[in-house]
């Protein structure tokens, strides 16, 4: 009998956490942690199911082709080569191309953060932009849309790495790796055992929810309120002004009647740039935020945070603008201890207990996850948790949720690779082209989504 074991990593999700693969006569029996990998501190019962998996009688390993019409109770699958499917699969895409356009053809992906499609959702993406479809079905909407996307609206990228280990306050909010994500859990392991602090937002009694130094049993769906209410008592009992004044939009007038930030060009329409505008405290005057001046701390000192300006507009009227901070506190102001309580069933002494935890921490890493996502709200929760993580000034630093370095490389799927014309189109474009077929990988809309009103037999 040859037993050896292979060190590697379990492709079963995002996470790619180190394993040693113990094969015996070149079968694959076993799988546990490489401790000796960066993630390999342990591995999670699905990829110990990995040989179950590869040896298991029901598992799909060549193309099958239906023999009988959609809607029998069997489909009478029959075994066709890898060869005749690709080319029957590639002559139908051109024919739906030549037909009805790219457009008219979506491609469904299931979520890399949780299935083996990790290691090749990023080629899927670089088939389907080539092909020239704009449109591409994920899970998003109930899994990363609001960490990913609506973060993105708030930060500028997706929520970052949290540092974890070198935090001085772990925030976990509707996020329990314990259950879901072992290399976090390990890595927060290491930040308590150093001293870190725990605040943990879930409804359940989770197993960090016991072990935290504050939790907050929340009602289901009303993360947002609490978040709300965050932002209302760190600007009433202090927040990093100079994190906010320098790297933030918070200095940056607002129209008051048309609720966007003010431009160059709203006020000069032959003006060359279009920067955006600020109320010069010192010189009362409105500035604009050049290039030059972006992480001058000394130009944005003399920024206003509060106030209400009038600025004649290049079409003759006059503007009255508020700063972007001052319009957050006002977004805000009825969100007090005693609302917040009310709605969210968080007591005011555990709101207090968990503003003391992030007032007090200069590093905080985070990570909110499923306990956001899938609720109703998902996308402004999101953006009221990264705006209140903003006012804290933790914001890629040592122990905070960081943006790493990465080497210099091609990226195999980049939004480049789609037609200019799809590019340029925007999302409540009137143009809407009809999707009218869709190839499926690795996805099961019916349980995903599966309220939606389509016949599936036709």
């Amino acid at each position: 009998m040859s037993e050896h074991f292979v060190p590697g990593y379990c492709a079963l999700c995002r996470s790619r956490c180190g394993t040693l693969n113990e094969i015996i006569d070149g079968r694959l029996v076993s799988v546990c942690p490489d401790e000796d990998h960066p993630t390999g501190g342990a591995v999670c019962l699905k990829g110990k199911a990995a040989p179950e998996l590869i040896y298991s009688e029901a598992r799909v390993l060549w193309p099958l082709r239906r023999t009988r019409e959609k809607g029998a109770a069997d489909p009478g699958w029959k075994r066709i080569s890898w060869d005749k499917a690709l080319t029957e699969i590639a002559e139908k895409l051109t024919q739906f191309k030549t037909e009805s356009g790219a457009e008219s053809v979506a491609f469904g992906v299931t979520t890399p953060s949780g299935t083996p499609i990790i290691d090749s959702v990023e080629w899927i993406e670089r088939f389907v932009r080539h092909y020239g479809s704009p449109n591409t079905c994920y899970s998003t909407e109930v899994c990363n849309w609001h960490k990913d996307t609506a973060h993105t609206f708030t930060f500028g990228c997706i929520t970052p790495a949290a540092d974890y280990s070198n935090a001085e306050l772990i925030m976990l909010w509707g996020n329990n790796p314990a259950a879901t994500w072992l290399a976090q859990a390990s890595a927060i392991g290491e930040g308590r055992k150093k001293g870190a602090r725990m605040l943990v937002i879930d409804p359940r009694h989770t197993e960090f929810a016991r072990d935290a130094d504050v939790w907050l049993n929340i009602n289901p769906g009303t993360d947002a309120v609490l978040a709300m209410g965050f932002i209302r008592q760190l600007l009433e009992e202090g927040y990093n002004e100079a994190f906010v004044r320098t790297w933030t939009d918070a200095p940056l007038l607002v129209n008051e009647d048309s609720g966007r930030l003010l431009r160059e060009r709203d006020i000069t329409s032959d003006a060359v740039t279009n920067h955006y505008l600020l109320w010069d405290s010192v010189d009362n005057i409105a500035r604009c935020c050049t290039d030059a001046v972006a992480g001058d701390e000394v130009f944005y000192q003399r920024a206003s945070l509060v106030g209400r300006y009038s600025l004649p507009l290049a079409n003759g009227e006059t503007a009255v603008c508020t700063p972007a901070l001052e319009v957050l506190r006002q977004a805000v102001a009825g969100y007090t201890l005693e609302h917040v309580a009310t709605v969210t069933g968080v007591s005011i002494k555990k709101q207090q207990a968990a503003m003391a935890l992030i007032r007090r921490s200069s590093r905080i890493a985070y990570h909110a996850w499923v306990g956001i996502a899938q609720s109703q709200n998902a996308t402004q929760t999101e953006r009221a948790i990264a705006i209140l993580y903003a006012l804290t000034g933790a914001f890629d630093t040592r122990g905070s949720n960081r943006i790493y370095a990465k080497p210099p490389f091609n990226a195999v799927n980049p939004l480049s690779l789609l037609p200019e014309s799809q590019r340029q189109k925007a999302l409540d474009s009137a143009n809407v082209h009809w999707v009218r077929r869709q190839v499926v990988m690795s996805r099961q809309p019916i349980y995903i989504v599966p309220s939606w009103n389509i016949n599936l037999t036709k």
